[in-house]
This record gives structure tokens, sequence and C-alpha cells, in this order.
């Protein structure tokens, strides 16, 4: 039931705009019809007022006009409320619209003034807030946009984008780990099927707080949740290489590759030239490495683990290429300028290194 909530409070808001507008469209239909048939009525009633009706006759006719004519002022009343009602929910939904168009174009304050202006309209539209939020990150004013997103879980607390907003804000913006894994977990109770929010608990787990085995558990259902949930697959394996679980993390890793549809994506490649090196499996670990080159030479790990890989076959001059590559990352250069020294002067470390 939760899981529906999200879905038609989610995907489906400009839907419910319509669903709305639809609705009153029909009540005022319906009103209109039953207003005319109390004037034919109405009409009916003053003929026979007119034909000349006896006195108890005419005091029933007057009693009956009385009260029809009461029941077509309160239809009246509510023609008014429908037209005024659809006259809301359009400049609500204007606003929002507006504040949507100028966070497109990057006019984030004018964003903020737009959603503000449905705000001011409709303080339960939780959507506005949310747009809020995002568009107050967006000028790096982190308090106001937690403020803003709480507005929207606060009126609508199974809206999961909402948490995982404010959790990404605690966790990349503020440092703020706890606050993050507290966040992501109230989404994680209000929809217990958001894969987003286990791989976003996960992403803290193992980036923050460095607790691989936590992240390995929310990483394994947010792809159980989602089977081909290429990033969770890739981070998965980043834990699982921590925790020396290196098998498990090559089956990750190549389910990164299988369900991904990003073009170019080297990342998994680098990673496992990673986990093969640790495995002693050079020739896999240098294949690996190259795949990942040859998408992005630039990729500094990939050209790490190539170089490893080389002089772990004996390449001892192509491990030094790949090293003087790495050298032009100013953070890798001293990592390499050592490497590069082991393969020089092996004789002086042993010969092994």
């Amino acid at each position: 039931m939760r899981r529906l909530n999200v879905l038609l409070t989610g995907a489906f808001t400009a839907l419910m705009f319509v669903l709305f507008l639809v609705n009153v469209a029909v009540s005022q239909d319906d009103l209109s019809q039953k207003k005319q048939e109390k004037m034919i009525k109405l009409q009916e009633i003053d003929n026979k007022l007119n034909a000349s009706p006896s006195k108890e006759e005419y005091d029933a006719l007057m009693e009956q006009r009385e009260k029809l004519a009461e029941e077509i002022r309160e239809i009246d009343k509510k023609l008014k409320a429908d037209v005024e009602a659809m006259k809301k929910i359009n400049a609500v939904k204007k606003a929002y619209n507006e504040g949507n168009t100028a966070y497109r174009l990057g006019q984030y304050q004018q964003a903020v003034s737009n959603y503000d202006k449905a705000i001011s309209m409709d303080s339960t539209f939780y959507k506005a807030y949310y747009g809020k939020g995002l568009a107050l990150k967006r000028m790096r004013k982190y308090k106001e946009a937690i403020k803003a997103h709480q507005g929207a879980v606060r009126h609508n607390p199974a809206y999961t984008e909402a948490y995982i907003a404010m959790g990404k804000i605690y966790s990349s913006r503020l440092g703020m780990a706890d606050k993050a894994i507290e966040t992501y977990k109230n989404a994680i109770e209000h929809d217990p099927s958001s894969h987003k929010a286990f791989y976003e608990l996960g992403a803290v787990y193992q980036n923050m707080k460095k607790n691989y085995r936590k992240a390995v558990e929310n990483f394994q259902k947010a792809t159980q949740l989602k089977n081909d949930y290429d990033l969770a697959f890739f981070s998965l394996g980043v834990s699982l290489t921590e925790l020396a679980r290196y098998d498990q993390a090559v089956v990750a890793f190549e389910n990164a590759l299988a369900f991904t549809n990003r073009k170019n994506w080297e990342d998994p490649h680098a990673r496992l030239a990673v986990v093969y090196n640790k495995q002693g499996n050079c020739s896999k670990a240098l294949e690996e490495a190259k795949l990942a080159l040859a998408i992005e030479k630039k990729d500094a790990l990939a050209a790490y683990e190539a170089g490893k890989a080389s002089k772990c076959l004996g390449q001892y001059n192509q491990a030094i290429s790949y090293f003087e590559n790495l050298k032009r990352n100013r953070q890798w250069r001293k990592v390499a300028e050592y490497e590069i020294d082991l393969i020089v002067n092996r004789d002086k470390y042993g010969g092994n290194n």
C-alpha cells in the first residue's frame, strides 16, 4: 500500500491535477443539469400560480416554489465555489510549472519565488516544497533546502524523493553521516521498496562510515529490489573488495557492466583490475586495466593497476610507461615515482617488489 501511495504521489502529480479539474468539470455539469431541472419545475409552479388556484393550492405552490428557489440558490453557490476552486488550482499549477521552468533554466532564485507562490496558495502542496528544496541546494543554501524538503514530507510522509534529497545534503554537503543515515532509514520505513534509499544508505556506510559490511547489506537489498541496478552492483563490488571477498566482488562488477546503459563506463573495468591484482591474476588485471584505459586514457586507478600488473608479469618497460603516464596526475605523482623507483632499482629492493 505504501508503495502504491508513493507511485501515485510521485510520478502522477500532473495527472492528479488533471483529474481534479475533470472532477470539478463533471460536478459543474451535474449541478447545471440539476439547476435546469429545478428551473423547469419552478416555471411549472409559476404557470400553476398564474392559473388562479385556490388559496390552499396557492399556499402549497408557494411553499414548493420557495423550496425550489432556495435549492437553486444553493446550486449557484456551489457552482461559484467550483469556479473559484478551478481558478485556485490553475493558479497553483501555473506557479509550480513556472518554478520548474526557471529551475531547468538555472534561474534558481526565480524558481524559489515561484514555488513559494504556489505554496502560499496551497500550503499542503508537497511537490512545491520539494522543488524549492532542489533550487535552494543549487544556491548552496543547504539548511534552507533541508527545511523545504521537511515541508514536503510533512505534507506527504511517503514522498521518498524528498527524504533522499535531504539525505544527500546531509552526506555530501554537510558531512553529517548520522543524520543522512537517519533520513534514509525514514525513507525506507515509509517505502520499503525504495531501491534508491537503500543505495544511498549503503553509500553513506561505505564512503563516510567505512562500515563495509553494512554497506554490502544495503547495496544487496538495492539490487534485490532493482535487479539491473548498475550503480548498486558497482558500489557492492567496491565494498566487497574492501572486505577481501574478491570472487563476489568480481561478480558484482561484471553485473554492473552487464546491466548498465552507460556508454564509456570505465570504472568497473578499473575496479576489476584491482581485484585481479589482489588475487595475483596479473594477466586478467592487465586486460581489465587496458579496457578501462581504452575508454578513458586518464583514468589514474586503471593506469596504476596496469603498471602493477605489467610489473607482476615481468614487463618492466611497459610498467614504467604506465607509471610515467600516471605521474601526470598530481595526486598520484608520488605513488608513480615510488613504483618507478622500485622497478629501476629493483636489485636494491630485493628484485621482487
